[in-house]
């Protein structure tokens, strides 16, 4: 009797197993997962090149959060006082992204620098740094394989007669290399400025222009801004191109300091 009574509570046991694994198997009973936030940042490190000293550079960096609950970024943290990271944004839901412009005050620097902005978030584990790097230098035409002229640009020292058309600048990019070269835009800013690059490769020894456009809607906004263009030669030699607006332009210039 008790034989009996044993494997009758067996085969009860065993169909109620059975019915729970079936059920979690078709998708009915499963565990629940904790929602979290996740953070992705695409782009971790960016290479300046060389860069005139005492100017501003600038890059953007995209923050995005993958996870299934709201991310919270509390701060992006230079390393130190000569790079600044504004937030634009602070929550982020699911799905959703925002940028952060790294800039970099390259003073008196004068050899390669590597600098780190630290992300401080809700989200588990720890975040990437933002790294940069870059190469001020006090004379531009001692790069080795192109000289630019002018090294960088003030509109407020080159303000335009006119305002309501793109204003237009040609800076000059002679190749001083052995061999011919190309030229890419690696890095450029979103809003008022677009830069045109030589078509096809700089013979050595020859001048080519880059073409920079203004918008005319930037008269009333200021700005640090820069570009970077990278050559086809095997080192991938770079240089960040300062554009600064300190002024706003109305019947008579304003300074925004």
């Amino acid at each position: 009797m008790r034989w009996r009574q044993w494997v009758w509570c067996a085969a009860i046991a065993g169909a109620l197993i059975g019915a729970a694994v079936a059920f979690a198997g078709d998708g009915g009973f499963k565990p629940a997962i904790a929602a979290e936030p996740r953070l992705e940042v695409p782009e971790t490190n960016f290479d300046f090149g060389y860069a005139p000293q005492d100017a501003t550079i600038s890059h953007v960096y995209w923050l995005r959060n993958v996870g299934t609950d709201t991310l919270r970024i509390t701060d992006v943290r230079p390393g130190c006082g000569c790079t600044k990271a504004p937030l634009k944004k602070k929550e982020l839901g699911p799905g959703d992204s925002t940028d952060v412009e790294v800039i970099f005050s390259t003073g008196h620097y004068s050899s390669h620098v590597q600098k780190t902005a630290s992300i401080i978030s809700n989200a588990p584990g720890q975040a990437p740094p933002l790294t940069f790097t870059a190469h001020p230098v006090s004379d531009p035409d001692s790069i080795g394989m192109f000289s630019i002229m002018p090294p960088q640009l003030d509109l407020d020292t080159t303000r335009p007669d006119s305002q309501k058309k793109p204003w237009e600048y040609e800076v000059a990019v002679k190749n001083k290399s052995s061999g011919p070269f190309a030229l890419k835009v690696v890095s450029a800013p979103d809003r008022f400025i677009k830069v045109d690059v030589p078509k096809g490769e700089i013979e050595p020894g020859n001048d080519e222009a880059i073409r920079i456009k203004i918008a005319s809607e930037a008269a009333d906004t200021l700005f640090t801004k820069s570009f970077t263009i990278e050559a086809s030669d095997a080192a991938k030699t770079r240089y960040t191109f300062p554009i600064k607006k300190s002024m706003r332009w109305g019947p008579t210039p304003v300074s925004g300091h």
